[in-house]
């Protein structure tokens, strides 16, 4: 029987098509090559979690334990565990993963590390201190590199950053690699804190290591300045990530651009967005966001009109309160065919963009 892969087209919201979908999938289920198409099975566990249709979730994947070989793959049934992560679906990976004993499949750190990115892409991550304690001492895996990774970035989702540094010290004990990865995560969770001097220190201990700092390490710094409101070694920063040959990305930006609206400058908002069109970076919807909200709380209006005509013909969803903002300030200032051109061109995209403008013109 030749594999044919199932038309995402048909996958709907409309419960009797849903349910015709499902049907076919667990069909096609019995086609080997179809079996091992990760992507589909992500994109469908993925359209039915959205929809919160979790019954359906735990039916396809349910569905899959009828194979018996595939069951005894540890691969296969890490990536069901995977799949119920994705979904939120906690408990049921956990059921997966004690059920593989008995299921004559091996447990290994290949499915631990997949219940551990289960729990916390479950948002369960006050679980993983336990967790990671039974998969080591009660279970017997013994965690490798992605283990101690997955751990750390839960502990900072917990803002235990404390622990998360003990763990590195656990880590290079037990003969695991710390990785630029590694130090990243906890970096951005001191920066983002305000812990400057903290996140400067463990930066220091990673340069040590010889690990050179990216654009992520760069930009946790650059957040971290801002929010200690010391915009002037911000600016220094990126200059000194340029000499670095590090590139600066529209995270960098929108950072600094950011830091510059709390102090309340909206010459270095231009100079900084300036810039970044020059250096070829293409803004994003937050970019817009601020700015356009900023430079109409300063009344600057032809500047705001010139940011919002560029994020609409982007198709950018920026709010309508801000454009109705930018609208109503270009009509103060007489400039009417700048107003006129706004709420045309919002108007034209109302489908894209749920909601229109009003132009009062007295």
């Amino acid at each position: 029987m030749a594999f044919e892969p199932l038309p995402m087209s048909q996958l709907t919201d409309s419960l009797k098509n849903l349910k015709m979908f499902i049907d076919t999938f667990k069909r096609s289920s019995n086609v080997g090559p179809f079996r091992y198409n990760y992507k589909i099975y992500n994109d469908v566990v993925s359209h039915l979690a959205k929809s919160r249709q979790h019954a359906y979730i735990e039916e396809i994947l349910e569905h899959q334990k009828r194979y018996k070989t595939e069951m005894t793959h540890e691969s296969f049934v890490a990536r069901l565990i995977s799949l119920y992560g994705k979904a939120r679906m906690f408990d049921h990976a956990r059921k997966v993963f004690d059920e593989m004993p008995e299921l004559n499949c091996p447990r290994t750190v290949l499915s631990a590390n997949a219940l551990l990115n289960a729990c916390i892409n479950s948002k369960k991550v006050d679980k993983m201190p336990e967790l990671f304690r039974e998969l080591k001492e009660v279970v017997g895996i013994e965690p490798d590199e992605v283990s101690y990774n997955v751990m750390i970035k839960a502990l900072c989702e917990m803002e235990d950053c404390d622990f998360a540094l003990k763990m590195i010290d656990e880590m290079e004990m037990n003969g695991c690699e710390c990785s630029l990865y590694t130090y990243n995560t906890i970096i951005v969770a001191l920066y983002a804190k305000g812990l400057v001097s903290d996140g400067d220190k463990l930066w220091e201990v990673m340069r040590g290591k010889n690990i050179e700092p990216d654009v992520w390490t760069y930009n946790a710094k650059v957040r971290g300045l801002i929010v200690d409101k010391r915009i002037d070694e911000a600016v220094q920063l990126i200059n000194e990530m340029k000499g670095n040959g590090v590139t600066p990305d529209v995270y960098t930006y929108n950072g600094l651009i950011h830091g510059f609206v709390k102090e309340d400058d909206l010459v270095g908002v231009k100079k900084w967005y300036a810039e970044m069109v020059e250096n070829k970076i293409v803004p994003d919807l937050v970019t817009f966001r601020i700015i356009i909200n900023f430079a109409s709380k300063r009344a600057d209006y032809r500047y705001a009109y010139e940011l919002s005509r560029t994020s609409l013909l982007r198709e950018l969803n920026v709010s309508r309160s801000s454009l109705q903002g930018v609208v109503d300030g270009l009509v103060k200032e007489s400039a009417i065919d700048e107003a006129k051109e706004l709420v045309e061109l919002v108007n034209k995209q109302s489908n894209l963009l749920y909601y229109k403008l009003k132009l009062s013109v007295n």
